[in-house]
């Protein structure tokens, strides 16, 4: 699906990751880890094609529908959306913008805000939400559009345990429909997906366990 080939990354003329090979297939699960600062989010933007390499480089194999789930800072909430309207955005990754949204459309974000537990919500403005039903939201966004590739930057940020429970058992799930890459400080972070990979990044580089 995916591969890097002696990338270089970073922003302006500083360098964040060097020399960076990495191979995705079609259904890979990988978990990326290391310490604040070491280029998780720069990693994971590269992937999401919001951030061009410096040097080397990026081949897509095939064209593939991308999920993407910013860290949860990075994302402004004073505009005026409700919730369904940000999860609607995310079928944007199927449809043409010139072309408004139609009834399978609203059933699908329908279908995700019962599946994220959000269905009570669907019409509360965004501003309003607690940190874990913003994080929901967003989690959802990411999968109406039932990516091929879904990035998730920090999932977790702001659930409590029974939605940490909630969002492995879905991404166990999810797992063997779709190519994950996540970023996790949690070390054991689904441990029980088949095969799945560890990287850390972190002193300017990407290494594999």
């Amino acid at each position: 699906m995916l591969t890097l080939q002696h990338v270089t990354i970073g922003y302006d003329r500083r360098t964040i990751l060097s020399d960076v090979n990495l191979h995705i297939a079609a259904g890979d699960c990988l978990r990326i880890g290391g310490g604040n600062g070491g280029g998780k989010t720069t990693l994971l933007r590269l992937l999401a094609g919001l951030l061009a390499p410096q040097s080397g480089k990026v081949l897509r194999h095939r064209p593939c529908v991308t999920g993407y789930l910013p860290q949860y800072r990075r994302i402004d909430r004073e505009f005026p959306l409700t919730v369904a309207q940000v999860v609607c955005s995310g079928l944007h990754c199927r449809k043409s913008l010139l072309r408004p949204f139609g009834q399978d459309d609203h059933r699908r974000v329908g279908e995700m805000l019962e599946r994220f537990g959000i269905a009570d919500l669907g019409e509360r403005s965004i501003r309003e939400l607690s940190g874990g039903q913003w994080q929901r939201t967003l989690l959802a966004r990411a999968l109406v559009g039932n990516p091929d590739l879904l990035l998730l930057d920090e999932p977790d940020t702001h659930l409590d345990e029974e939605g940490k429970t909630f969002l492995r058992h879905l991404l166990e799930t999810e797992a063997g429909q779709r190519t994950i890459v996540l970023v996790s400080h949690e070390p054991a972070f689904l441990p029980a997906v088949p095969g799945l990979r560890t990287l850390t990044a972190g002193g300017g580089t990407v290494v594999e366990a």
